[in-house]
C-alpha cells in the first residue's frame, strides 16, 4: 500500500489524485461506489456527470474506499476521516484515443490530510471486494453475525428473518409550529399489533420476523420527540404495549420499538434549544417537516444524554422490554456539524458520539439497529434498516442511470456475513418483481413496510379470492394453485417472497458473497456464489425483460422468465422457471426444495418442497410429486 499525506494551508481545502485516478473505456475501466449496496460504473456508459460521494452522506460512499479497475488490474483507495469528499466525473472526447474517461478526486478538507492506495494486481471487482475485506478485519470493522450471536443469542433469531413494520400506530399530524393538531388517526392498536404478528406466525406460517413498531410514544409517530412516555393512550397505553411485546416475543419474533432522539419539537416538554445544533451565527439548525410538525437537529452528545435521562431508555427497557430498539436517523444522515460554544464538534466527533449512543443503547435493549447503515457502524449494531434499497428502487433519490451504472450487491461481497439488513419504506408489491430480484441476488430477507389498517386480513373488501392475470413485473403476487391461494393479497406476497429468501439467508448468513458474474454482455444475467467449495450456494438471476436459458446441475436446461431465478446449495434449493428439470411451467412456477434435520438435498430421507405459484407438479430424483402448497416427501 502507498500512503499519502498532504500538507495545506490551514483551513483550505486539497484536491488530490485526479488523474492519477482515471480510467478510460479502452482500458475497459469502471469504478465501484459502496453507495448503499454499490455502484458498478463503467467508462464506457457514454454518460457525462460529475458527482460527489461525500464520507459517510446520504447516499454518499458508505464505506470509506473506492475501487478502480483499469487494464484488468485492480486498486482500492481508502481513508480514515470524514472529511474526504470523493468526486467522480465522467468526460466524453471526440479528439482523443479514448471516447470516455471516468476520474476521481478526492477533497481533504479540514483534518483530513491522507488516502491510502493499495494495488491489489491482475483482478475484478471480486478482487477489490475480497482486497477491502482484508483491510476491514485490519481496522476491527468486520465483526460478524456469529460474535454478535455469542454476545447476544437473540440475534440468531434474526437470521432469516423479514422485517415486518408498523410505522404508525399512532400518526397524530400537527402544523409547522407544532401547536395545533391537523388530524390524528390510531392505524394499529397495541393489541392489534400483537394479533398482526400472531397471524404471520399462525396463520402465514412465518417462522421468523423482526416486527417492529413505530408510533406507540405518547405524542404519536414523529411527534413530541423525545419525550416518549408514557405510551399513548389512543392505542391502548402502557400495560398494552407491554403484553403486545410480550405476545410478541413468545413466538419467538423479535418485537422491536422504534424511537428518535435526533428531532425534536417545539411541543416536547423537554423543549429547549440549548439541545439544538447551532449554524455559525448562533441559529438553530431545522430538520425535515414532518409529522410533529418542523423538526429541529439535535446536537449528537446532546441526543445520548437525553437518550440516558431515566425517563427514556432505561424506563422505556423496564417498562416494555424489547429484545431490539432501532434509533431512526443515527446512520441515515450525513455526519453533521455544530457551532454551539457549550457543545461544538466537527463531523468526526458527530460520529464518535453516535457509536456512543449505539453502544448504550446495544447494551440497554441487547439488540440495536438504524436506518440505512454506515461502516463505522459494524462493530456496534446488529442490523440496518435502509442499505439493501428504498421503496422498491435500489436508491432514494440516486438515480443509477445517470451514470450508466450497474447496481451490484458489493456490500454482500464485503460484509453479508457480518450484519442483519434490510431496505427501508413502502413500495407495491404489483410492481415489485425486480426489487424480489434484487434481494435474491443479495441474499437476504424481503421487508414488509405497507400494513393495511388494523386487521387487514378480517376485511372482507381486502380480500381477493381469485387470482387475475398478472404482469411478469407483478409476479411475486400470484397465488394460482399455490399456498396462499384465496389469501389477503399482502399475505400472499409475504409468504411467496419470505418462502425464498428467509431460507436463502439461513444458510448464506455465515458467508461473503465471494463471487459475483454476469453471465451475459448486456449484464441481465446474473450469478452469485455465496461461500466456498461444497458448501456454497449458487444464485442466477434473470433482470432482463425476455426470458433466458441457463444449464443448472439440479434442474437441467432451466428457463428463466424476467426476474425469474434459480438457487441451488448444499441444503435448500429454488426456482422461478418456466422450464425446470424437464417440466414446462407455462408462465412459470416457483417452487422451494428444503432438507429436513438440517441433512443435505442429497442426503435426506425427507425433504420439504414449497409451493407458491403456478403449476403443482415438480420433478425431484427422477419421480414426479404434485403439490399445491407444502409436502414432506420421503426420498428412498
Amino acid at each position: 500500500a502507498l500512503d499519502l499525506s498532504y500538507e495545506g494551508k490551514a483551513g483550505r481545502a486539497i484536491r488530490v489524485l485526479g488523474d492519477t485516478l482515471a480510467v478510460t473505456d479502452v482500458e475497459g475501466g469502471c469504478a465501484i461506489v459502496p453507495c448503499r449496496e454499490g455502484l458498478l460504473i463503467p467508462a464506457n456508459s457514454g454518460k457525462t456527470f460529475q458527482r460527489v460521494f461525500g464520507t459517510s452522506d446520504y447516499e454518499g460512499c458508505h464505506m470509506n474506499m473506492l475501487g478502480f479497475i483499469k487494464a484488468g488490474s485492480a486498486l482500492i483507495v481508502t481513508w480514515d476521516d470524514a472529511y474526504v469528499f470523493p468526486e467522480l466525473k465522467s468526460t466524453l472526447f471526440t479528439d482523443k484515443p479514448y471516447r470516455q474517461k471516468l476520474t476521481a478526486s478526492l477533497e481533504l478538507r479540514r483534518s483530513a490530510k491522507s488516502v491510502r492506495l493499495t494495488p491489489l494486481g491482475k483482478g475484478d471487482f471480486n478482487t477489490i471486494a475480497a482486497g477491502y475485506r482484508r483491510y476491514a478485519e485490519k481496522k476491527g470493522l468486520a465483526i460478524t453475525l456469529r460474535e454478535k450471536i455469542r454476545r447476544n443469542p437473540h440475534v440468531e433469531l434474526m437470521v432469516g428473518a423479514v422485517d415486518a413494520k408498523l410505522w404508525t400506530c399512532l400518526a397524530r399530524r400537527m402544523n409547522e409550529q407544532s401547536t395545533k393538531e391537523e388530524s390524528v388517526k390510531v392505524r394499529w392498536t397495541f393489541d392489534e399489533a400483537a394479533q398482526i404478528a400472531e397471524h404471520l406466525r399462525k396463520d402465514v406460517g412465518i417462522e421468523r420476523c423482526l416486527f417492529m413498531m413505530g408510533g406507540w410514544t405518547e405524542g404519536g409517530y414523529d411527534c413530541r420527540h423525545p419525550d416518549n412516555l408514557p405510551a399513548n393512550p389512543e392505542c391502548g397505553g402502557n400495560d398494552a404495549l407491554a403484553d403486545a411485546v410480550k405476545r410478541i416475543q413468545s413466538l419467538d419474533y423479535v418485537a422491536c420499538l422504534h424511537d428518535n432522539v435526533q428531532d425534536m419539537y417545539r411541543d416536547a416538554k423537554s423543549w429547549n434549544p440549548g439541545y439544538i445544533e447551532k449554524h455559525p451565527d448562533g441559529s438553530l439548525i431545522t430538520g425535515g417537516r414532518w409529522l410533529g410538525g418542523r423538526a429541529y437537529m439535535v446536537c449528537a452528545p446532546k441526543q445520548l444524554e437525553l437518550a440516558q435521562r431515566p425517563q427514556n431508555l432505561p424506563a422505556i427497557n423496564k417498562l416494555f422490554a424489547p429484545w431490539s430498539y432501532f434509533i431512526d436517523t443515527t446512520y441515515a444522515v450525513g455526519p453533521r456539524e455544530c457551532y454551539d460554544p457549550n457543545h461544538p464538534i466537527d463531523r468526526n466527533d458527530d460520529i464518535a458520539w453516535k457509536i456512543r449512543l449505539s453502544d448504550y443503547s446495544r447494551e440497554m435493549f441487547g439488540i440495536f439497529g438504524s436506518e440505512c447503515g454506515r461502516e463505522w457502524a459494524l462493530p456496534h449494531s446488529d442490523f440496518f434498516e435502509g442499505l439493501v434499497a428504498v421503496s422498491g428502487r435500489y436508491y432514494h433519490n440516486l438515480k443509477p442511470d445517470d451514470f450508466g451504472a450497474t447496481v451490484i450487491p458489493f456490500f454482500e461481497m464485503v460484509y453479508h456475513d457480518c450484519q442483519i439488513c434490510y431496505g427501508k419504506y413502502g413500495y407495491a408489491a404489483e410492481r415489485a418483481a425486480e426489487f424480489v430480484a434484487h434481494h435474491v441476488l443479495c441474499a437476504r430477507p424481503l421487508y414488509y413496510h405497507s400494513f393495511p389498517d388494523h386487521l387487514y386480513w378480517k376485511s372482507a373488501e381486502n380480500r381477493r379470492r381469485k387470482q387475475i392475470p398478472v404482469a411478469d413485473v407483478a409476479c411475486y403476487t400470484r397465488n394460482d394453485n399455490g399456498w396462499a391461494d384465496g389469501m389477503h393479497p399482502l399475505d400472499v406476497f409475504v409468504k411467496n417472497t419470505y418462502e425464498v429468501l428467509g431460507p436463502l439467508h439461513s444458510v448464506t448468513a455465515h458467508n461473503t458473497l465471494s463471487k459475483l458474474e454476469f453471465l451475459t454482455e448486456d449484464f441481465t444475467l446474473r450469478q452469485a456464489i455465496y461461500g466456498q467449495g461444497e458448501n456454497a450456494t449458487k444464485i442466477i438471476v434473470n433482470f432482463g425483460t425476455k426470458e433466458a436459458q441457463i444449464e443448472s446441475s439440479l434442474g437441467g436446461k432451466v428457463t428463466l422468465p424476467p426476474w425469474g431465478f434459480i438457487i441451488e446449495g448444499q441444503r435448500f434449493a429454488a426456482f422461478h422457471a418456466r422450464c425446470w428439470n424437464g417440466q414446462e411451467y407455462g408462465k412459470g412456477a416457483l417452487f422451494t426444495i428444503r432438507a429436513m434435520e438440517n441433512k443435505n438435498l442429497k442426503d435426506a430421507a425427507r425433504i420439504r418442497i414449497f409451493h407458491a405459484f403456478g403449476p403443482e407438479t415438480i420433478k425431484w430424483k427422477g419421480s414426479l410429486y404434485k403439490v399445491q402448497r407444502e409436502t414432506v416427501i420421503s426420498v428412498p
